[in-house]
């Protein structure tokens, strides 16, 4: 049973990690409109309070602390408006900005509970502590230590301000808010780790192909635009290839053997080019493969396009009545600058040679106004 708690907690470790680690930005807008929106409803409420506290609590008056509050609040929503608008937001600045407002609202909540009245109970300590958790996403140590923090500050200050009956009343809600909050902050970020953690692998379903593990049509090409469409010169290779006599594959053997034949062509694939380059099936036996920022020499691309091609035959080796092999078609570019759409043309082209040449082979061409070939078996 300890085994199995600790396995959970390692678990939910691992997923708040990694929440952090892949949502970082997204977590830094959503803290950001969540700063903007709390600092604007803490002046509407001050506001509230000013006019209407007077009127329920006689003989209240308003005093230097509450006065200060207001335009620290407003100053935070002024900031985090013009950080909305700015392109040079980082996530770091966001997250020091809410700590920030964080720390200021337990100062003025910590001097507003316990130095103007000292006989009186401390009325906003427990309610912020509640708060806290869902107010900002930030790790739960971050929230800790600003509760710690403001927890023995607090405690200090009632034990030498207020009255000790008063003061141990206090003290008692305020450490019964302070563990509650952190229970509350533990979950809550438990719970937001693991939806992240669902839409994660739901984003990276859509955008596999199911049956070879690689990249879809539109993932992959969406990909490669983001690579090329840019405006800067690249040094890439990108290859278009087809599997040669597939139709026949699957007439003779069958679609659960053509299946399989895919399937293999895209492990292959992934073990025969680098984790940084994009690889994905692009149609039914059409695959695509952009080598980015690729500094070798053609030597060593043949080489790689030979050795598919053999590790793919042999693979198949085993099945009679699987006879096919991969034709491929690539364009290299050589720090120069062009567009998806003019590359694949290319491509396509040194593909439709490659198989008009006859079955495995290969037409390699370089992206220039003199465009050079080089074709092998």
């Amino acid at each position: 049973m300890w085994q199995r708690f600790m396995t959970n907690v390692k678990n939910m470790l691992r997923l708040e990690k990694e929440y952090f680690k892949d949502a970082e930005l997204e977590i830094a807008e959503k803290n950001l409109g969540l700063l903007r929106i709390s600092s604007m409803i803490n002046v509407v409420l001050l506001l509230f309070f000013y006019i209407l506290t007077p009127f329920i609590v006689k003989g209240w008056t308003i005093t230097l602390q509450h006065l200060l509050f207001l335009p620290a609040a407003l100053l935070f929503f002024i900031l985090s408006s013009l950080l909305m608008k700015s392109y040079l937001k980082s996530s770091r600045t966001i997250t020091g900005l809410c700590q920030l407002y964080v720390v200021v609202v337990f100062v003025f909540v910590i001097l507003i509970d316990v130095f103007p009245y000292p006989s009186a109970p401390a009325t906003f300590m427990p309610v912020i502590y509640v708060a806290l958790p869902a107010l900002f996403i930030l790790p739960f140590s971050h929230i800790f230590f600003l509760m710690l923090w403001a927890e023995i500050v607090f405690i200090v200050s009632v034990k030498a301000v207020k009255i000790q009956s008063m003061a141990e009343n206090d003290i008692f809600n305020s450490i019964v808010g302070f563990l509650f909050a952190l229970a509350v902050a533990q979950v809550i970020l438990k719970l937001r780790s693991e939806d992240h953690d669902i839409r994660s692998r739901y984003k990276r379903l859509s955008m596999l192909d199911s049956l070879t593990g690689i990249l879809n049509k539109k993932t992959c090409e969406d990909a490669i635009r983001s690579y090329l469409d840019v405006g800067i010169p690249r040094t890439c290779v990108l290859l278009f290839m087809d599997l040669d006599n597939f139709k026949e594959v699957n007439d003779l053997a069958g679609h659960s053997c053509g299946d399989k034949l895919l399937a293999e062509t895209g492990r292959l694939l992934l073990s025969s080019f680098r984790p940084t380059d994009i690889i994905g099936r692009v149609g039914g036996d059409e695959f695509m493969v952009l080598i980015k920022d690729f500094y070798d020499s053609e030597d060593t691309l043949k080489k790689t396009f030979t050795t598919f091609q053999t590790d793919l035959v042999k693979s198949l080796s085993g099945n009679p009545l699987v006879k096919t092999s991969c034709s491929i078609g690539a364009v290299c570019l050589k720090k120069q600058v062009t567009n998806f759409d003019t590359l694949f043309k290319l491509t396509d082209q040194a593909l439709y040679d490659a198989k008009a040449s006859g079955k495995n082979r290969y037409v390699l061409r370089t992206y220039s106004k003199t465009e050079r070939n080089c074709s092998g078996p």
